[in-house]
């Protein structure tokens, strides 16, 4: 079985906790007063996959935690609050901040896109810096989780069929 890692990364409130908790069975969370504090972890089995997924604290001083999470990440869901555009901005930092110049791929999460004033998914690309596929999702509801994930791991394996990517290992 091939096993992929993916983490979920965005600023506080967004709903990546939410997001894990509906995509992935089995999955639990290190929370103090309904707070990420250490990480989200799921596990999802599709199509011969195993995808570990990953939750980052969301606050800013939980910097080295999210470090520390990103070790061996072969894609990244960066999950922005559609309501918030400085969560968008917010959320580009963390990945420069984690990553540098060697962010994974990743697709970005519009969240809350069933709440009033949700900015749509054409402009929040237009407030990105880098180019990434962006996706419509209610964390809340269920809405677009599957076919954000589906995006995210067909770009991962077509990405490393290009290259040798050790980690993607058969069990």
């Amino acid at each position: 079985m091939l096993h992929l890692k993916i983490l979920v990364l965005g600023p506080e409130g967004t709903g990546k906790t939410t997001m894990i908790h509906r995509v992935a069975r089995n999955s639990f969370s290190v929370e103090v007063n309904g707070k990420t504090v250490g990480l989200d972890f799921g596990v999802l089995r599709t199509d011969g996959l195993q995808v570990h997924i990953f939750g980052c604290p969301g606050m800013r001083h939980f910097n080295l935690v999210r470090k520390a999470l990103s070790v061996g990440t072969h894609g990244v869901v960066l999950v922005v609050d559609s309501t918030d555009a400085q969560s968008i901005i917010e959320g580009e930092a963390y990945l420069r901040d984690i990553f540098g110049a060697n962010v994974p791929p990743f697709v970005v999460a519009a969240n809350k896109q069933d709440q009033a004033g949700a900015l749509s998914p054409q402009e929040i690309q237009q407030l990105l810096t880098t180019a990434a596929p962006v996706y419509p999702t209610s964390a809340q509801r269920g809405d677009g989780l599957e076919a954000l994930l589906r995006a995210l791991i067909q770009l991962l394996l077509r990405f490393g069929k290009g290259r040798d990517i050790a980690s993607l290992q058969h069990a």
